[in-house]
């Protein structure tokens, strides 16, 4: 059977997430398109956009 191709538009809105460059803990709260980026916010309440090669996306794809 084929695996699940898992898009990086559909993780989902809330999802955990740690920076590469400066491994902080941040939450997904926007997913942008062309390229895509997401928008996160740390817990110290900061706004910041991120490449998807920037972070590390905590329990994404689902394992089943």
């Amino acid at each position: 059977m084929a695996k699940k191709y898992f898009s990086m538009n559909e993780v989902p809105v809330g999802t955990s997430m740690i920076v590469r460059e400066s491994g902080e803990k941040v939450k997904l709260i926007e997913i942008h398109n062309f390229p895509t980026t997401f928008k996160t916010k740390s817990e110290a309440g900061i706004e910041k956009e991120y490449f998807t090669y920037q972070v590390d996306i905590l329990d994404w794809p689902p394992k089943d």
